[in-house]
């Protein structure tokens, strides 16, 4: 392939192997944007070498430990111009070790990060690794008729990959980089792997450990396995690995909280986690949920934030923690359990949870919207009938997050599907006018937006008035009578932000 013989060749004589995760998915058959390069060259080097053949970027990962990304340019090509129309993905072939087996299209690797051979040779290497199925390597230059049976693997990587087993290679693994800890779980996750006992054992032994690596780099690996479908239970796998309470301490008194009071037998944490389970569920049968509007859905959840983030992947979170105030606020009001403000306590809990793994700000704003809201669609679904009113002011509050809230309410009610409460019986109720919220958004996305009556200036000259919160309202009263067709001229407008001013300064 045309990458991988610049590589060799701006290498020169030395050293240059393909190692760790692209390697492991080749023999998988599972695309991977992302080439590991081990070289004896300068890591420096050899970066701005390749980014300038490939019109790339280079990004320093870990200056240090002379770990540097090139970002390919998206029109290089990494295959060969000939390459073979009948060329195969790569898979393993474990049974027939002297199997060779195709290289993948050209165009698919978008990044090659690189850095030094640790120790001597690429055995030395390779043994110092954290899990055993990244500890293999290949030399370059690669071909279409390279042997892969012949891959360089010293601690059994490949008969791993057989038993689909995540195997660290030591005991000192997590203490040399505790994000590991994390890691293993995210790779189990990613490959629908298990991580072997004895590797379990260990992940528990150091969990507390967790907390010493940057949150920057434990808000990727969790996001990793938030984006995965079945994300609910290998969140059950880190609460049993002794990792989610070092990573969301939070969680421990949604453990200890409500269990007298809550519906769900195990209290609060059991809804949280029906909740995610329930999202899941959703998420993997949008189609025939929302059968006409599935396309726009997905498209819509799958849109990318920031820091590899989706909407999809952040309502995920949203789920888990939609509930994390309510221990905070738990009052007994008669004979029945209250949680007055948790929605809006719940907001700002989570948003300084995100904060702490380091999310940009549009995605804590967006959570911290969702989790205040997320009682309202459910008041909604009490109503005999939604009003073209209540539509509009849910557009209006929500935005862009409509959709997410719709969700986040229909995977909070169906948590409660398996128990004989009164909120079972309202689900099919809920589901209904939701479905309905769903269609009437993108309909009234498909509108053409109304003319504006008046601005603020106009407001301020006409009621001769300074500039203030009260602008705001004013506008927003005026949106609101000319979608209801209460009003359709500047004339009107002036003369509905008179009548409200003078409500307003009561």
């Amino acid at each position: 392939m045309k990458l991988f013989s610049i590589i060799k060749k701006l290498s020169g004589k030395n050293e240059v192997y393909i190692v760790g995760g692209w390697l492991r998915d080749a023999l998988l058959g599972r695309p991977n944007k992302d080439l590991d390069i081990a070289t004896a060259a300068s890591p420096a080097a050899l970066s701005r070498k390749l980014a300038a053949a490939a019109g790339g970027t280079v990004v320093t990962l870990d200056r240090q430990n002379e770990i540097y990304r090139v970002v390919l340019n998206p029109n290089f090509a990494s295959g060969s111009r000939n390459s073979s129309k009948n060329s195969r993905p790569l898979s393993p072939r474990f049974s027939r070790p002297n199997a060779k087996v195709g290289l993948k299209k050209p165009g698919e690797i978008a990044y090659v990060d690189i850095c030094r051979l640790k120790g001597k040779t690429i055995g030395e290497d390779l043994v110092n690794r954290d899990f055993t199925i990244t500890s293999i390597a290949m030399p370059l230059p690669l071909s279409a008729k390279t042997d892969f049976s012949k891959v360089i693997d010293p601690v059994g990587a490949r008969n791993d990959l057989k038993r689909r087993l995540v195997r660290a290679t030591s005991d000192r693994v997590f203490t040399d980089d505790p994000l590991r800890l994390l890691r293993a779980y995210r790779m189990a996750a990613e490959l629908s792997f298990k991580i072997e006992p004895a590797t379990l054992k260990l992940i528990k032994k150091h969990a507390r450990l967790i907390t010493r690596a940057a949150p920057e780099r434990i808000r990727e690996e969790l996001f990793r396995i938030l984006a995965t479908p079945q994300a609910a239970a290998w969140i059950e796998e880190l609460d049993s690995g002794k990792l989610l309470e070092r990573i969301l301490p939070e969680t421990a008194r949604m453990k200890k909280s409500a269990r007298k009071f809550y519906f769900h037998p195990r209290g609060l944490w059991q809804h949280a986690m029906e909740t995610l389970v329930s999202l899941e569920r959703l998420l993997g049968g949008i189609d025939k949920l929302f059968p006409g509007q599935a396309a726009l859905l997905n498209a819509h959840l799958d849109e990318p934030l920031s820091q590899g983030i989706t909407r999809r992947t952040l309502l995920k979170i949203t789920a888990l923690l939609h509930d994390v105030a309510k221990p905070h606020c738990a009052r007994k009001v008669g004979k029945r359990m209250r949680f007055l403000g948790h929605e809006t306590k719940g907001a700002r809990i989570a948003s300084a949870i995100l904060r702490r793994l380091r999310l940009p700000g549009r995605e804590i704003k967006i959570a911290g919207r969702l989790i205040e809201n997320h009682m309202r669609p459910i008041s909604l679904g009490q109503a005999p009938a939604l009003t073209a009113r209540a539509y509009y002011r849910f557009f209006r509050d929500l935005g862009a997050e409509s959709p997410d809230l719709v969700l986040l309410s229909l995977a909070d009610c169906a948590s409660y599907r398996r128990l004989k409460t009164p909120v079972t019986v309202e689900f099919k109720k809920q589901e209904r006018i939701l479905k309905e919220i769903i269609a009437r958004y993108y309909e009234q996305k498909k509108e053409k937006p109304l003319p504006r009556l008046a601005d603020g200036h106009a407001l301020m000259k006409h009621l001769k008035i300074k500039p203030g919160p009260v602008i705001g309202k004013l506008l927003s009263a005026i949106a609101e009578a000319q979608a209801m067709g209460e009003i359709t001229t500047k004339k009107e407008a002036l003369a509905l932000a008179e009548e409200k001013l003078t409500l307003l300064e009561k």
